[in-house]
Order: C-alpha cells, then structure tokens, then sequence
C-alpha cells in the first residue's frame, strides 16, 4: 500500500493508491484505485489505511456474489 498526494488534490489530501487483486476484476475495471483519506495528516492517514482498504474489499466482495 501507498500514502500519496495526488496530482490537483485539495489541500494536499492523502489518497491511499493500491493495485486491484486479480480476483476483482470482473466488478472492478481499474487496475489502480485512489482511495482520499480525508486527511492531510500523514500519521492520520496511516490510521485510516487498514480499514479503508477492507472497506473496499468488502465492497468487492459484495459485488462478486
């Protein structure tokens, strides 16, 4: 996983980029997703890290079934 700043975000806005696990590709067209963690704050952000991604994996998981 990786913290960044995206290119034109607000304010310096952290983003967690992550590629797409294989297994997903049939709900999810994007081989990279940017995930805004609604902070600027990198401690902040690596707290959120974790379970935004799972969120999105749920999200995936839903989708497939």
């Amino acid at each position: 996983m990786a913290i960044k700043t995206r290119d034109g975000s607000v304010k310096g806005t952290l983003h967690l980029y992550r590629r797409v696990p294989k297994r997903y590709a049939s709900v999810e067209p994007r081989k990279f997703v940017w995930i805004s963690l609604h902070t600027d704050s990198p401690s902040v952000a690596k707290t959120k890290e974790a379970a935004t991604w799972e969120q999105m994996v749920a999200a995936w998981e839903a989708a497939c079934r």
